[in-house]
């Protein structure tokens, strides 16, 4: 495309890219005001008007928020710079906005009974699943669920001890992100979760973020597989892309 059928982006646009820029260099700290509407405009040579629609894309995004009376403050809970998907981590932490301070779990073992559909994800003949489910809690409401299913072959891979609940939570939460050697997400939304007779997920949109993650080894052979499902008004995905 010719650099004269490029559109030049909306000033207000121009100027939300201008505060950005200053708060990821920490001109403007985490927890920090910002200078008043009337010095902003002046600063930008801008309208009041178009400083008005930079800073609504500012706190649409979650990088600031007002305090009536008192301005606009860069939110404490940001992190202009964090690490997104493009890093191998637990991805309900990564993608849930809720602070979990409790995890419900269950798995059960079970003889596989599509041999099929088992050989197509893992690339092998598997007699034994695993099937793990868990439920992510705030404050004791649950804010996620992740249902993971895995072959026997991986649990004797990754040293998983079948009798110790805490011990396969922990590789499931922890260590398996360290061991594998890449993955795949792909993202989707969804308005039903998997059922349960004991817990309930909800959303106040009836609408899901579903992250169907995919653990592989060097090999590239999944070895592990995730469905995660988070209410949307809950979840934050993002994922850092540069030109190199």
């Amino acid at each position: 495309m010719s650099t004269e059928n490029k559109k030049k982006s909306p000033l207000y646009v121009e100027v939300f890219e201008k505060l950005f820029k200053l708060i990821n260099e920490g001109v403007y700290p985490i927890g920090s005001k910002l200078p008043s509407e009337p010095e902003l405009s002046k600063m930008m040579n801008v309208s009041r008007m178009t400083l008005r629609q930079a800073l609504g894309l500012l706190k649409e995004e979650g990088y600031i928020e007002t305090i009536h009376g008192q301005g606009n403050y860069i939110k404490q809970n940001v992190n202009v710079k964090g690490v997104g998907l493009e890093k191998i981590d637990n991805t309900v932490f990564q993608c849930c906005t809720e602070t979990i301070d409790d995890i419900d779990a269950y798995f059960e073992i079970s003889f596989s009974d599509d041999y099929d559909y088992i050989k197509k994800i893992f690339n092998r003949d598997s007699a034994v699943m695993i099937r793990f489910n868990r439920w992510y809690k705030s404050k004791n409401k649950i804010v996620a669920h992740a249902f993971t299913m895995f072959p026997s072959e991986t649990a004797s891979l990754y040293q998983m001890n079948l009798n110790d609940e805490q011990n396969v939570l922990k590789i499931l939460e922890e260590d398996i992100y360290h061991l594998i050697h890449s993955s795949t997400i792909e993202i989707k939304f969804t308005e039903t979760v998997l059922p349960s007779s004991h817990h309930e997920l909800h959303s106040n949109n009836n609408l899901f973020v579903l992250l169907i993650e995919n653990l592989c080894d060097s090999m590239g052979n999944v070895v592990l597989k995730n469905k995660i499902y988070i209410p949307v008004e809950l979840s934050s995905i993002k994922i850092n892309r540069i030109n190199k």
